[in-house]
């Protein structure tokens, strides 16, 4: 989609620069190939902007623009609002599958699926020998692969929680992306995992197994064999490595990494990204050593 395009979709806007986009997303989010549409309603993110060589048009003020610091190569739309406009364009285009495109169903012969359990009716995926328990929900956007076992009362693809606050009234942010359940994955009982919301994935991959009562947000990614245990709660755009271990009732705050072979232990609460390596307790979560010698020191 080309930004002379969005003209037709909310009016009031002036495009600066034309540019083609295929996925929109925040400045310090992770991207693969796509050509990302961002905003700009602070000059102090300009340089996250522009250190992600993902971001190809951005959205914002007439002001910012005016100072002549946004680089000329990128695509450029004015708005009033671009916060506020790029959500705007977000919704409108998760209704016209820009994200993704819906498609028929598609359940392996040899998936066990309750009779019990509710599968929308489109846009749903089940690998081969993958199991389906009683109460599970699985929601259009889901794809679960291989050997995967879903438990009673989990919840695969719902909406993740995003809202914008403009004003007096607060605005609803579609979840345009999809969730991933790569094979041989696990999920206990009374999960949720949602969807991405930015047109990205929420992904488990291979071999990760998840506790009772775990929330997995949208746009987390979950890396090889790392097991959650019960009561986790994960923000948005979390990003865990391969052969974690998150201890039970530990939170984790949006928009961080944890690194591979990390530990994160029982209660903590992490507000930083975690090098590979590390183990970390408390709230907020330190060195697990540096912890241990603070607990002496207060007996």
């Amino acid at each position: 989609m080309n930004l002379n395009e969005l003209i037709n979709l909310v009016p009031k806007i002036e495009v600066i620069n034309d540019s083609e986009f295929n996925a929109l997303g925040m400045a310090t989010t992770i991207f693969n190939d796509e050509k990302v549409l961002a905003f700009l309603a602070d000059e102090k993110f300009l340089n996250a902007i522009c250190e992600n060589k993902n971001i190809v048009a951005l959205i914002t003020t007439k002001e910012i623009y005016n100072k002549r610091i946004i680089p000329e190569n990128l695509g450029l739309v004015l708005a009033d609002n671009p916060k506020l406009f790029f959500y705007e364009i977000h919704n409108i285009l998760s209704e016209r599958e820009f994200y993704w495109k819906k498609f028929n169903n598609s359940i392996a012969e040899s998936a066990v699926i309750s009779d019990g359990a509710y599968i929308e009716d489109h846009s749903v995926i089940i690998g081969e020998n993958s199991i389906i328990e009683p109460g599970v929900v699985v929601h259009s956007g889901s794809i679960i692969g291989d050997n995967v076992i879903v438990r009673s009362g989990s919840k695969i693809g719902t909406n993740g929680f995003q809202f914008l606050n403009v004003g007096d009234k607060v605005v609803s942010v579609k979840t345009g992306g999809r969730a991933i359940i790569k094979d041989n994955v696990e999920i206990q009982h009374n999960c949720c995992v949602d969807r991405g919301v930015l047109g990205g994935d929420t992904i488990l991959f291979e071999y990760v197994k998840l506790d009772n009562f775990v929330h997995i947000a949208h746009d987390d990614i979950i890396g090889e064999r790392t097991l959650i245990t019960a009561g986790v709660k994960l923000a948005g755009r979390v990003i865990i490595g391969s052969d974690c271990w998150i201890g039970v009732n530990a939170t984790i705050t949006n928009g961080i990494s944890i690194g591979n072979n990390s530990k994160i232990t029982l209660g903590a609460v992490v507000t930083r990204s975690i090098p590979a390596n590390s183990t970390v307790s408390g709230n907020f979560a330190i060195d697990h050593a540096k912890f241990i010698e603070f607990i002496k020191s207060i007996r």
